[in-house]
């Protein structure tokens, strides 16, 4: 029979169960421990699992006697505590043992806090992303320029003309530059790809020609160790080449690209990067509906909820930084972190998604938002219909209705169905 439990209601939706065990309920659990324990005792004259319980006992520490005995327990005092008073914990209840004598053990319950959200506070601005004629210009240039040809020429180098350059560069002390020494290295005058003032110095030289000049590295280059340094660069121009840019032609677009003209072109260009606008500014919309979701949400999160959170988080970036092939360890000495600022992060970072999660939670509730089952078929026929035969049969039962793929899917489409509301 189950044994009853008394219950007591703290703060943060904790729910604290204590049940009392009789002499008699105690020396069965007790029985019962004695025997698992003993299947890993080995007694001289005794098969593993066969000795006396007595002399079981006396080999076995009491400690973990009695936590065994509590092991044998708690499931039933978890079901009973649960059935008794109704309980609906969000994660695992915490036990321990209060007293021997009689055997008094402490359930932990953790139920869902109250949450309230201030939907007056949930405001996400809306931008018009826009695609701009340069923008289209300049994809359109960036397409021609895949065609470019080029033809050496017997003159001065001037802007947009290619350049093949040797380049050394020397410091102060007129020693070699780590770094700075290149061969026949192409240079296009105006491209902006080498440092300030470089390709400009360029201008004017012909093939064969000489050049030594001072120049200083940005402060923020990429290689650090050449950052803000002053140079002295000589160059050996080798070649000098005229680039020639195609046209954009009804002619050429229909060559090159396969397209009626020169118009159909420019309307697929600016379609699909008013669709790359459009899919960035979603993205930023939801970001910022999220940060005003998290920011309206009001909710007293017990200690144990937020640890339990904080392990995921952890064992999920340490199974990440493995994908990687580095360690928890060799990330913090690289990131300059130390294990408190780690722990910290860590913590804030379960604190807010715990916080999130149960705003949208109640956000969906207050709007009655839900997804049909007609709208789950659709869902999961459209997720498996790039798959192979075989591949959706064995998926199948997985996505049955109250499996935890198809309730995992369920949320993720109430989610959507949610945002896509609060966004109009």
């Amino acid at each position: 029979m189950p044994t009853p439990t008394t219950i007591k209601r703290l703060a943060k939706a904790k729910v604290e169960c204590r049940a009392v065990y009789s002499t008699e309920q105690a020396a069965d659990a007790r029985k019962q421990a004695l025997t698992t324990l003993a299947k890993n005792i080995n007694l001289p004259g005794f098969r593993p699992g066969k000795a006396p319980a007595d002399l079981v006992e006396a080999k076995v520490d009491g400690g973990r006697l009695l936590e065994e005995t509590v092991r044998v327990l708690l499931p039933e005092a978890i079901r009973s505590a649960m059935t008794e008073h109704k309980l609906a914990p969000i994660i695992p209840p915490a036990a321990s043992i209060e007293k021997e004598d009689p055997l008094t053990i402490v359930l932990t319950f953790i139920e869902r806090p109250k949450v309230t959200v201030k939907t007056s506070k949930i405001v996400v601005e809306k931008k018009g992303a826009k695609v701009e004629e340069k923008d289209v210009e300049n994809m359109i240039k960036s397409l021609l320029s895949e065609h470019q040809t080029s033809r050496t020429v017997a003159r001065a180098a001037k802007s947009g003309d290619r350049l093949v350059v040797d380049i050394r560069g020397e410091d102060g002390e007129g020693k070699p530059l780590p770094g700075s020494e290149m061969k026949d290295r192409p240079v296009v005058i105006g491209s902006k790809m080498l440092i300030p003032g470089f390709e400009d110095a360029l201008i004017g030289l012909e093939a064969g020609a000489k050049k030594s000049f001072p120049l200083k590295f940005p402060e923020k280059y990429h290689a650090e160790h050449l950052q803000g340094t002053p140079v002295t660069f000589h160059v050996d121009v080798k070649t000098v080449e005229e680039v020639i840019m195609p046209e954009l032609t009804d002619a050429f677009v229909k060559e090159k690209m396969q397209m009626e003209n020169a118009a159909a072109l420019r309307d697929r260009i600016r379609s699909a990067m008013q669709e790359q606008e459009d899919r960035i500014e979603k993205q930023r919309r939801e970001g910022a509906l999220f940060e005003a979701i998290l920011k309206a949400t009001s909710v007293e999160l017990a200690d144990e909820l937020i640890e339990d959170e904080f392990r995921a988080l952890i064992e999920d970036f340490a199974g990440s930084l493995k994908e990687q092939g580095t360690t928890l360890e060799q990330w913090m000495e690289k990131s300059k972190k130390t294990a408190k600022d780690l722990d910290a992060d860590m913590r804030k970072r379960a604190s807010d998604r715990l916080t999130l999660r149960m705003g949208i939670q109640q956000l969906i509730e207050d709007k009655k938002t839900e997804v049909s089952d007609e709208e789950m078929q659709k869902a999961i026929q459209e997720m498996m219909a790039p798959l192979e035969v075989e591949k959706r049969l064995e998926l199948a039962p997985l996505y049955a209705k109250g499996e935890k793929n198809y309730e995992q899917m369920k949320w993720q489409k109430m989610v959507e169905k949610l945002m896509e509301e609060l966004l109009k």
